[in-house]
């Protein structure tokens, strides 16, 4: 078992609202890590019982900025020097070193200068290391309290932003491919509660199908406690746009179709924008033109936090969250079954509500929803 110690993101940004989002990002810890122990420090977190394995995922919760494996200590010299021994033997290959102290308890006997000079006397004649104020292998921070001292060594990335569910919640289209989980994740790290639709394509139902969008889902639910999962079985509409709608607009018009149901579960569920995956120019369906008649389908408030993001860094994202594994695996979603060989790319609103006049709307309003709630562990 590991202690840690986190250091917050942009909570520090909230001023007199911190203790909101503080509580918020440790209710999160503590349901996707149920074992672990953890209280608030001085602008961090002290983390207890987190296994060696956790570190990658509690790395990509959102709401902190880096963690560092740590030591408590009493707030005194002797017992400062025994948590940087065990800090040492933790450590793997190091020849030089540094001690940055800091003191929030100004009473303690001796300033940070003094704290520093000490104990890297310590270290260099017990370990034999060099002093190195810069680039060192091993850097020991030792932020002196009251009643706590905690040790800690160099410090690890973690996701950044604020804590998910601490900025209100909205809904996902999530597709099968690779760029809507990390829309998800992406405003997942902005504070974003995220709820999950998606539209399944009935002509290649099979379980693998359906797995593969659970699997998403539970990739996802790593990362915020209570993912809701809803399916839109699409075999009717689907029928509808293939018998009525040309084919070089059948992909706007189901587009838009997905964004009029996902309102009205939206709104239902008391989100307040919808979330897509697009990436401008990236597909025919993300023109400027096209997406603005698409969205077009919904009032609600339109959020795509890829908008302006190359496929590299999608796809670097989606590998680094887990997701690209399970995105890749074949599944033809129903964006997929409308590709035209000449796509419409500059959509005239006017045009397209005049085409879709040939839908049954009630099938639309009458389609099932089916919720399934996503276990976080």
């Amino acid at each position: 078992m590991l202690n840690l110690i986190i250091h917050i993101d942009e909570i520090f940004l909230k001023g007199s609202n911190q203790p909101i989002f503080y509580k918020r990002l440790m209710d999160n810890l503590r349901v996707l890590f149920p074992k672990i122990n953890i209280k608030r420090t001085e602008g961090s977190l002290w983390v207890e019982n987190v296994l060696p394995e956790q570190l990658e995922q509690l790395a990509l919760v959102p709401g902190f900025a880096n963690y560092a494996i740590a030591f408590k200590a009493d707030s005194s010299i002797e017992s400062i020097k025994q948590a940087v021994d065990e800090l040492v033997k933790s450590e793997g290959n190091t020849k030089t070193f540094r001690i940055s102290a800091e003191r929030s308890y100004k009473k303690f006997p001796s300033s940070s200068l003094e704290i520093e000079k000490e104990i890297g006397e310590y270290v260099r004649v017990k370990y034999g290391w060099k002093v190195a104020l810069n680039n060192s292998d091993l850097n020991v921070h030792i932020s002196v309290g009251k009643d706590d001292t905690y040790i800690f060594g160099n410090t690890h990335n973690a996701a950044g932003g604020l804590p998910t569910g601490s900025c209100g919640k909205v809904m996902a289209l999530l597709s099968g491919g690779i760029d809507s989980p990390v829309a998800v994740y992406k405003m997942m790290t902005r504070g974003a509660n995220v709820d999950l639709i998606h539209f399944q394509n009935q002509t290649t139902v099979t379980e693998e199908v359906s797995a593969k969008i659970f699997d998403l889902a539970k990739i996802l639910s790593r990362y915020q406690p209570g993912v809701q999962l809803f399916m839109v079985p699409f075999a009717e509409i689907q029928k509808q746009i293939i018998m009525k709608i040309p084919a070089q607009y059948r992909m706007i018009v189901t587009r838009r179709i997905f964004n009029k149901i996902a309102d009205r579960v939206a709104r239902e569920n008391k989100c307040l924008a919808l979330v897509t995956g697009d990436s401008l120019g990236q597909v025919a369906s993300q023109t400027l033109e096209n997406m603005s008649v698409i969205y077009a389908a919904s009032s609600l408030l339109k959020m795509s936090p890829l908008i302006g993001t190359n496929k590299k860094d999608i796809i670097d994202t989606a590998r680094t969250i887990g997701t690209l594994a399970t995105s890749i695996r074949p599944y033809e979603d129903c964006c997929s079954l409308f590709v035209a060989k000449h796509p419409e790319t500059k959509a005239k609103l006017d045009r397209i509500l005049k085409i879709e006049e040939s839908i049954d709307q009630k099938i639309i309003d009458n389609v099932e929803v089916i919720l399934y709630p996503i276990s976080t562990n």
